[in-house]
């Protein structure tokens, strides 16, 4: 039974309440997103390492979610539901539009900060060039990914190739790996991927060596990280310090020897680095 006195503190032990919940706490998570650019499975073997490092720099739970597919990462930082987002570089243009998104770093891979998309197709397929892919099916990764949609999409049309109306069929397999086993396995004649995917498909067993680079794009700014509008700034200061410092120390050079996809870093970036993007995506219609 609730005693008078008890009745009487209600009001403001609830407000109390609600003033608290309203509060984040020093341990509260931060979810920090990827687009799948390796396959769910992979990039979650890739990123988790990140997650512990990043969860130790900044003293609370970082935690990795993968996206469902390149747009994904845009509707859930948009929401809310992820805090930090590492964007390949078209899906980081298109979710920047909405302006709910600030960028603060980029990826380095290699010692990098660009790489390139390729068009690949099997050694013994014949195809020796882009005019030779007329009539033939082939595989793209996303439409909102920029070295397996953007650029490559770019090149062709630049070409005099229209891939809406000069491919027997197009395909959109999801990821970079499953563009290289369609390729290997003949189901598609031809594909786009970015340069990095051949190595790590090669570590995971692919027969690369049958593949044949029929061209390559122009160099592409590597993934963007992003926080969403509205993260305390405080955080996303520290998030961004804790990224650009990955390399100089014990733990976070330990996640880059472990790396498959080569990350070597973290540096600050404005979103200028990607007016590249922009202006191949305005070439390529989008």
């Amino acid at each position: 039974m609730i005693t008078p006195r008890a009745r009487a503190l209600l009001p403001a032990v609830a407000a109390l309440a609600i003033s608290l919940l309203g509060r984040p706490t020093a341990g509260a998570e931060l979810r920090f997103g990827f687009t799948p650019v390796l396959g769910q499975a992979q990039t979650r073997a890739e990123f988790e390492p990140l997650m512990a490092y990043l969860s130790s720099a900044m003293g609370r739970p970082v935690v990795l979610y993968v996206a469902a597919d390149y747009g994904d990462l845009r509707t859930q930082m948009e929401a809310g539901a992820v805090d930090i987002g590492s964007f390949s570089p078209f899906a980081y243009v298109d979710a920047e539009r909405g302006g709910k998104v600030r960028i603060i770093a980029q990826s380095l891979i290699g010692g990098s900060g660009t790489y390139r998309g390729l068009i690949v197709a099997r050694r013994d397929s014949g195809l020796k060039g882009l005019s030779d892919l007329a009539g033939r099916r082939f595989a793209f990764v996303d439409p909102k990914s920029a070295s397996g949609y953007v650029y490559p999409r770019a090149m062709l049309l630049e070409s005099g190739i229209r891939p809406d109306k000069a491919f027997s069929e197009v395909v959109f397999a999801g990821d970079h790996s499953r563009v290289i086993a369609a390729v290997l396995d003949r189901r598609v004649d031809a594909g786009a991927i970015y340069d990095g995917a051949v190595r790590i498909a090669k570590a995971a067993g692919m027969r690369t060596e049958d593949l044949a680079v029929l061209a390559s794009t122009d160099p592409i700014p590597h993934d963007a990280i992003a926080v969403r509008v509205g993260l305390d700034p405080g955080l996303a200061s520290r998030m961004q310090a804790a990224l650009v410092g990955l390399s100089g120390t014990p733990d976070g050079r330990k996640v880059i020897a472990g790396s498959t996809k080569g990350l070597t870093g973290f540096a600050i970036a404005a979103d200028g680095l990607y007016d590249p993007v922009r202006r191949t995506a305005l070439a390529a219609g989008m």
